[in-house]
């Protein structure tokens, strides 16, 4: 208790530094505490409307593709992955970057009949530079950069955006002839960029937009990436959709007013991980689903099947 009595003082030290800090949202967890700051309560939002109707779906040759993380992994577990592509019947793969690759591990999961999309991001930019992508037989670079993991981002969010879409074009100029693909999340077209939203700039940039539309029920998972699906449709994108099926941990969230000199605890709210988990038993059903306007399903991810 002492402990965290010394951490709030210390955050409310740092809040009070920042223009227009009103609130602060606090989620301990295994890997620490998630922090952001508010201007609004964020007891105070409201469900996020549908505006758009779920697409249409019908059986035919759907598209799986699957995230691939930890490379070290996917080598100790190769005869379960082989097993994994062919009973999903998948048919791309977006491998996570790392020092240790080298192009025969790219080169042996295409002889699967894959392809393969280099992936790399973090919260502010790339790990690795565009030329070091562009050294090895990839079909694809994805770029999964997550500016929103910032504490500060509901504050500056145009900021944000705008050094986002920066980082995209720069990136998109130096791959050349190489396609990019661009992982975002769901509610991106609230993200203000002048008089458009960042959603409709990002499609204008990347050859593809994967939506992460994290939810246990596939038809509401279609409903939030709706807005994605109509821009993918209207601009000539394609756009697939994304699932996880790692399961998720509750979370609860700690809500404080930043006071003159105290933060002074308003209330508490919960974001249910079974509410984010598509079921694992179900992702079977998606190499033989087509949904208009959507290309495919993203699972995440490898290591969790």
């Amino acid at each position: 208790m002492k402990l965290l009595i010394i951490l709030l003082l210390l955050i409310t030290g740092c809040s009070q530094k920042l223009s227009g800090v009103n609130y602060i949202d606090i989620s301990p967890s295994d890997r620490g505490l998630s922090i952001s700051y508010h201007r609004e309560n964020p007891l105070g939002r409201k469900e996020r409307p549908v505006k758009l109707p779920p697409p249409e779906c019908s059986e035919g040759e759907g598209f799986v593709a699957l995230w691939v993380w930890d490379l070290r992994r996917l080598e100790r577990r190769w005869e379960d992955f082989v097993s994994a592509v062919r009973e999903l019947e998948v048919k791309r793969v977006y491998l996570q970057l790392s020092r240790r690759l080298k192009r025969e591990h790219i080169e042996k999961i295409k002889d699967l009949g894959l392809e393969v999309y280099l992936l790399d991001g973090g919260r502010d930019g790339l790990n690795f530079p565009v030329s070091y992508v562009r050294s090895f037989p990839a079909d694809g670079f994805q770029i999964d950069i997550e500016p929103y993991r910032n504490p500060d981002f509901n504050l500056r969010r145009e900021w944000y955006a705008r050094r986002l879409l920066k980082e995209i074009r720069r990136i998109k100029e130096e791959l050349g002839s190489v396609k990019l693909s661009v992982v975002v999340p769901f509610w991106y077209e609230k993200v203000p960029f002048g008089s458009r939203s960042l959603i409709e700039l990002i499609f204008e940039e990347a050859d593809e937009v994967v939506v992460m539309a994290y939810r246990k029920s596939l038809s509401e998972a279609l409903k939030l990436s709706g807005e994605e699906i109509a821009l993918g449709k209207r601009l000539g994108r394609p756009v697939l959709v994304g699932l996880e099926i790692n399961p998720q941990k509750d979370e609860k969230h700690y809500v404080y007013r930043v006071g003159e000199r105290f933060l002074e605890p308003v209330g508490t709210y919960e974001v249910k991980g079974e509410r984010l988990t598509f079921p694992k038993e179900k992702v079977g059903e998606l190499r033989n689903l087509v949904c208009d306007g959507v290309m495919g399903f993203v699972i995440h991810s490898f290591e969790a099947l």
